[in-house]
């Protein structure tokens, strides 16, 4: 057996060969690193002198395989400086790339970059940045690769915000506030009017079961002040306040105001409907009161000379057809 026009002999760890037969003999290769592709050949010779030579090309492979166990959880600070190693090998070497939720990730100058080591390295991490991640090695000619899986946690002091910090609400009315709250661990919650804890009741009071949100039922005067949401874990405290203003509920228009008032609309209807019957033909109510109350005597109307014509053409003629006078 030769390789690379040298002789090969047997070699532990390396070079083995065995007589299968008379004509047969086998070389067994055993590759412990990366090494060029080479040729080895083997050459025979007859009893009768003649000789014959044949080659095979040898290229050493190997599948990407990781170098050592990466952690399948690692837990971090917030604000401080990581690095998620990928150490891989494999022949040729693999090309490593990290994925987040199923996608790449794209270098994110300040932020997040990637090294041709493989290692992710995240800058300032935040809460932000915790979540899943995957380091895939491949070999793309051979169409192989694999993978192993991180979980990011980030651990930081709560942070604690409202929507609004002054509300108005109406009295006798219902209102709830929501605490917004980022950390990790997950804090705890505490919620305080004035410097007292509020006296979650159940009833006046209530507080969701994440802690998170309080419900304010029937609100009057006594409910309004300042409402603290407080937060703690093992990293640290925040809270943040509101100032609730209670306002009273406008007074509407009572019922026997608005009776009063169709009333006088119904009267003035009236009215204005009577002056104009006394003014044209002195008729109504009006009328009443003058001659009846006042004791004046009621005008007589003058009728126009169109209506006397009109008067005397609709009385009947009598006609004589007897000759003789009546």
């Amino acid at each position: 057996m030769i390789s690379d026009d040298e002789e090969i002999e047997d070699e532990e760890g390396r070079y083995k060969q065995k007589d299968i037969d008379e004509s047969v003999k086998s070389l067994y290769v055993t590759a412990s690193r990366f090494e060029p592709d080479r040729v080895i050949q083997c050459h025979a010779e007859s009893e009768s002198g003649e000789t014959s030579t044949a080659q095979i090309k040898l290229r050493i492979i190997q599948k990407p395989t990781f170098v050592k166990d990466v952690a399948t959880r690692k837990e971090f600070t917030a604000d401080s400086m990581v690095k998620l190693p990928c150490d891989v090998v494999g022949i040729p070497h693999p090309q490593v790339t990290w994925y987040r939720y199923g996608m790449a990730i794209t270098p994110l100058p300040g932020h997040l970059s990637a090294s041709a080591d493989g290692t992710l390295t995240i800058e300032k991490i935040q809460l932000s940045d915790a979540g899943m991640y995957y380091c895939m090695a491949y070999i793309r000619e051979r169409n192989e690769m694999a993978y192993k899986n991180v979980s990011v946690i980030v651990n930081a002091a709560p942070i604690v915000r409202f929507n609004y910090t002054n509300p108005n609400i109406t009295s006798k009315s219902n209102t709830s506030f929501t605490c917004f709250v980022t950390g990790h661990p997950e804090p705890q919650i505490t919620w305080k009017k004035g410097d007292e804890k509020v006296p979650l009741d159940g009833q006046k009071y209530v507080l969701s079961a994440n802690g998170l949100e309080l419900s304010i039922t029937e609100l009057d005067k006594s409910d309004a002040g300042e409402y603290t949401c407080h937060a703690v874990n093992s990293y640290g405290e925040h809270n943040t306040t509101l100032f609730l203003q209670v306002i009273d509920v406008p007074q509407g228009v009572g019922a026997g105001v608005v009776t009063g008032i169709i009333l006088l609309v119904l009267l003035v209807t009236l009215l204005a409907v009577d002056l104009t019957c006394y003014r044209t033909r002195r008729r109504g109510f009006l009328m009443y009161l003058a001659t009846h109350v006042l004791g004046q005597s009621a005008p007589r109307v003058k009728l126009e000379d169109t209506d006397l014509k009109k008067e005397t053409m609709a009385k009947s003629h009598v006609v004589n057809i007897s000759g003789i006078d009546a």
